[in-house]
Parts: C-alpha cells; structure tokens; sequence
C-alpha cells in the first residue's frame, strides 16, 4: 500500500490564537509555499487550540472538508481584492507534535500538521494569470488569518518511504529494490504526487476512476550510481523513448499519481546494488528515472536495475 504521509512536501502555515512566539523550523531562506491543483501536502499549523489526543484520520472517500474541528479554506481574489472563489479544502489527516523543550503539553507547544488535497479548482498561476491565492485554517468555526500560495500547474513530487527508498513497483505491485531489480524491456510504475491537472479534469477528494486521467509529463534515465534528481535538459518534441508509456491518476486514490515507465531493452554497464564505488559508498540506486515537465518542476526516482551479464 502507498503511503500519502511517506514523504510529502511540507509548507508551512499558521493560525489565529498564538499566545507567543513559536519556533517552528530553522533554514537558510524563507519558505516558498507552492503547491499544484490536486497535490497532497502537509501543512504545519501553529496557534491552535486543539490539544489532540491520538491523531484523526478520515477513513472515508469522498474526503471531509472538517475533522477534530479543524477546517481549511482556499480562496482565491482576483487582480489581488476582488475574491472571485472560496474553496473548502479536503482534509487526510491530522496529527500533533510537541515541540516544547521542558515536554509541557499545553495548545502553545503543538505544531499540527494537516494533510490535505489543493482543490482542483486552483487557477494555476500563469504569465497573465491574475490570480493569487491563500490558505485559511479555522478552529471550531473560528478563522485565523490567510497565508498566501504560490500555484503551478504542477509540483512534481516522487512518493519515498516504500522499503526506505521510492514507491516504484513491478506490474504485479511488488517493491523495485535491490533484492528484486527492474529487468531490461520491462514497465515499472513510478507513485507520485503533484503532477496537476488531469483530461478529463479530476474531482477533488473524490476516488480517481477506472479509467485514470491523463497528465503529460516527460522522462529521462541517468544510469549513474546513486544520482539524485535532475532537471531535463529539453522538453518539448522528445523522442518516444522518453514519453512515458502512462502518466495520470492511480484508479481509486485521491490524488495519487502514477508515472509507467517502460525501460530500454538493454541496460549500459552499471554496477549492482550492494556493490561499492568506493569503501564508504555503496551503490544503493544504479538508474534514476527523472520526471519532468513543461512548468519547470520535476524529481527522480532512484530504483535498482539488473546489470547486464
């Protein structure tokens, strides 16, 4: 089973009712919150008053819009005032840490993350686009203040946390890993998120039918030890070879995204999982397939291949 909550990009929010300055992360430049039509995210919510005591979930589909109390809304305003759309936003899950040093468990001491879905009804954010957009948190009914998005119309995010590396599977839906490698001339299929809007257009929290929407994306495979994710050096016109052989909604998920890649009939040499390039690295993934788009985002999914005899 793919897990939404493996390793999601986590934006950071906030809400009315903080009783004092809140540490709530540390970095090197201000958080960027962009996020795509339909992508699953985590947002980090300080200033609650709800103390929580085992996280909530909301076990059903169509997802709710409330949970524990707690609501998101986004809205959106044209040319900057002028709101043209309020969205309730479908909510996952929500679960509490205690980031007090001294273990207190007051509401002050709670960060509250929040999974949910970005509706589908987002205007991604385009050259002209006059649309900007925010996230509103509510308690119990009461509002806290909005905090601005940034929209594209897709974020590429590879779902992590299947057997500690990526969720990419054979056809028969086991794990691609060291002990069982992508074969030659075989289909893998790649779990994401964020990949945006979908034709025909998808249903916000609603289950992906049979017949999975279509995204177009495209792909490109670095056959070197351990590579991280690249950005594709062109786009556009790409051979087919490089097209994927799907790209759209998982049938039954919510906002789930899958990638089917169709491997070369022949692999480069690379050297096997398990072995060493050097005595302190070992090769952990000989063959990223990188996923990419026309909007300037994209990700790798680093696997196993069996290297050819």
């Amino acid at each position: 089973m793919i897990r939404y909550g493996a390793c999601l990009l986590l934006a950071l929010s906030g809400a009315r009712g903080q009783s004092g300055p809140t540490l709530v992360g540390v970095g090197y430049a201000p958080p960027v919150l962009t996020v795509a039509p339909g992508q699953i995210v985590t947002l980090q919510v300080t200033g609650l008053k709800t103390v929580l005591a085992q996280p909530a979930k909301s076990g059903q589909v169509p997802l709710p819009t409330q949970l524990a109390g707690i609501s998101v809304t986004l809205n959106q305003y044209l040319h900057g005032d002028l709101r043209a759309s309020s969205t309730a936003v479908p909510i996952f899950s929500i679960q509490q840490n205690n980031g007090c040093y001294d273990g207190s468990t007051t509401a002050d001491c709670m960060v509250t993350f929040i999974t949910v879905q970005i509706p589908y009804e987002m205007q991604a954010i385009l050259s002209g686009n006059p649309y900007q957009a925010e996230l509103v948190t509510s308690e119990n009914g009461v509002s806290g203040k909005g905090f601005a998005i940034h929209s594209n119309p897709d974020n590429i995010h590879v779902l992590t946390g299947c057997g500690g590396g990526a969720c990419v599977t054979h056809a028969n839906g086991a794990l691609v890993n060291s002990a069982s490698p992508a074969n030659p001339g075989e289909t893998v299929v790649i779990y994401a998120v964020g990949l945006g809007y979908t034709n025909p257009p998808a249903q916000t929290g609603q289950a992906a039918p049979a017949s999975a929407s279509v995204v177009f994306e495209y792909i490109g495979l670095d056959f070197s030890p351990n590579a991280g994710p690249s950005q594709l050096a062109e786009l556009p016109g790409k051979p087919a070879g490089l097209v994927p052989a799907f790209a759209g909604l998982t049938p039954g998920g919510v906002g789930l995204y899958q990638v089917n890649v169709t491997l070369p009939a022949t692999f480069p040499a690379v050297p096997s999982c398990g072995s060493s390039v050097s005595p302190f690295y070992p090769v952990s993934s000989n063959l990223t397939i990188n996923i990419g788009s026309d909007y300037g985002t994209f990700d790798g999914a680093p696997i196993c291949v069996k290297p050819p005899q």
